[in-house]
């Protein structure tokens, strides 16, 4: 049941009438709009979707923003995708637009690394807080890995140069420099 506290829509409306029309406020303005349940059917490609948006969000949590940063400027890494990306679009958002079709290969070639390369990867990403993941599908995303997509991003979309390539750094200093290059203020 719908309770209205003034004249229709003028002051404060809230609920629904006949399980069709519902109140509600946007911006401190009143508004009613259709009644809509979501749907969530747990398909397979949804549950892909949000295996690849939960891992590379994990992933974007080591990044120093400005937000989060006490000199307000962030790391190299957020201002060249905050200045790369497309007008209108948050540099989070195109990172997760951009993986998403490239996801797939990327944990491919990722898994394909030697265990030392992992090893570097692995131990760079734990120095700046990332963690193992278990996406929605059980499947675990280790810390590595989740610095492996950043690094693929940043190579490909950013300008950045790893020394040795991001397959095949020749020590983990490579892999600790684009850590502080994610996690450190310029």
């Amino acid at each position: 049941m719908a309770k209205v506290s003034a004249p229709f829509l003028s002051l404060d409306a809230s609920g629904t009438v006949a399980s069709t029309l519902t109140a509600s406020k946007w911006k401190g303005r009143n508004y009613m709009r259709l009644r809509i349940i979501p749907a969530n059917p747990q398909t397979s490609a949804q549950q892909v979707v949000r295996s690849v948006l939960g891992t590379l969000a994990k992933a974007c949590a080591a990044v120093l923003t400005s937000f989060a940063d006490t000199m307000h400027a962030g790391s190299q890494f957020f201002q060249d995708a905050r200045d790369g990306a497309p007008s209108g679009q948050s540099w989070i958002s195109w990172l997760q637009g951009t993986m998403n079709s490239l996801f797939a290969a990327d944990v491919t070639t990722y898994n394909g690394l030697s265990s030392t390369i992992k090893g570097y990867y692995n131990g760079s990403a734990t120095g700046i807080g990332l963690a193992s993941y278990t996406d929605v599908n059980s499947v675990v995303h280790t810390a590595g890995e989740q610095l492996y997509l950043l690094a693929h991003f940043a190579t490909v979309y950013l300008g950045y140069t790893m020394t040795g390539g991001i397959d095949a750094p020749a020590s983990s200093t490579p892999t600790d420099d684009f850590a502080d290059y994610v996690h450190v203020t310029a």
